[in-house]
Formats: C-alpha cells, structure tokens, sequence
C-alpha cells in the first residue's frame, strides 16, 4: 500500500471517528438533559404537595463575565441597567452579559404557613403572567423552595421531544454499528450453489436430442 492509499484511509478513519464523537456529544447531551427532566419533574409531581401560589414579583438578575489580561475569566452580579451601560462602554467582545429571570412567589404549606420562595421562572411558565396572577403548583415537603408549575402535557412534550431528538442522533451515530449486530444476530441463509456444471444444451435452453449409434455399412471396404 503506498503513501497516498495510507493518507486516504487514514483520512476516512479521521472523518468517521469525528462523525461519531459529535454525534454522540450532541445526542447524548440532548438525551441526557430531555430523560432527566422527564424524570426530575416526574418524581417532584408524584412525591410533590400540591397548592396555589401568588406571583408577588418579576426579578430579572444579571451576571458580569469577562476577563482581564494575564488573570482568569470572572463572573460577578450586577444589577441588568448598570451591566448593559458597561457592556455598551467597553464593547460586546470584551464583556459579556447574561440575565435570569425569577419569579417571587408566594403559597400556603400543608400546615398552613405562608412561604415565599425565588423560581426560576421557567419552572413556573410564569413569563407573561402579570402580578397577583394565581399559579396551581407543586411543591418538595422537605424543601419548600423547590416548587414547581403543576405538570401538564405542553410542559411534558417539551422534555419528550428533546429526548427523542438525542437518542435518534445516536442512533444515526450508530447506524453501521447497530446494523452490523443484527446481521449477526439473525444470519440470512446461504443461497444454495449447484456443484456441478449444467450442460451446455440446458444453458442454452435447447433440449440435447439422445445420440443413435450407427452400424457400419456392409459394403465398407468391399469391391464390387
């Protein structure tokens, strides 16, 4: 095998083990983060109280990242006015700004005290409702903090789909892989081979008339 042949082989060995190590970084990222929320919300909803809380406040907080020359990268809060005028200052590139966005709520326990609890309001889908709303949500008996919107399909598909979209990127990963087992697992039988040669009249198709030997002629060799 000469240079270039190596060079090709090594070339497609490469592109393959690329191919394979991105699909199951994102697969298995995606399928990760949709099976856990599956279960994470599953098990709050079935060991979870459930009670009705009040939207008390919006609280958008955000987060400082950047990094100064010769130092590692820094993250501090600041409040989201003062972040985004000095991100604006200095230069998008050089700073950059996230925001969370929370919602203060407040609900009755089981025993009848009041609690009041910061959510991350993704949990609570509580973005566009206004203050005084009423939220129907379930909370943790051993951590009243971790309370969560009551769990309805719109909330389910999303963690479903998620999951789907990760384990059908492994299987694409896998393809060859997964192919390959099953055909050896389950072998097709081996077309039957004829040993012997057929004649060549059956070949052609035509059927071989049988051969009539003939006596010699009396007259052979003899004078008249």
């Amino acid at each position: 095998m000469g240079w270039a042949e190596r060079y090709t082989e090594g070339r497609e060995r490469y592109v393959r083990w690329r191919r394979i190590v991105r699909g199951v970084m994102i697969g298995g990222i995606l399928a990760a983060a949709g099976g856990w929320s599956l279960y994470s919300d599953t098990v709050h909803q079935l060991n979870g109280k459930p009670s009705t809380a009040t939207l008390i406040e919006h609280i958008k907080e955000c987060t400082l990242e950047y990094q100064i020359v010769g130092q590692d990268r820094r993250q501090e809060p600041m409040a989201c006015d003062a972040a985004e005028a000095f991100q604006q200052f200095v230069g998008p590139n050089k700073i950059k700004v996230s925001a969370d966005h929370f919602a203060l709520v407040r609900f009755p326990l089981a025993d009848g005290r009041a609690h009041e609890a910061k959510v991350n309001e993704s949990k609570l889908d509580s973005y566009k409702l206004p203050v005084g709303a009423k939220i129907a949500v379930v909370y943790a008996p051993d951590r009243p903090a971790d309370v969560r919107a009551v769990l309805t399909w719109d909330r389910l598909k999303v963690s479903l789909i998620i999951f789907a979209i990760g384990v059908v990127f492994l299987m694409l990963t896998f393809a060859g892989s997964i192919a390959a087992l099953f055909s050896s697992a389950f072998p097709s039988d081996p077309v039957p081979v004829e040993s012997q040669p057929l004649p060549a009249a059956a070949v052609s198709g035509r059927t071989a008339a049988p051969a009539i030997a003939s006596e010699p002629r009396a007259s052979f060799g003899r004078r008249r």
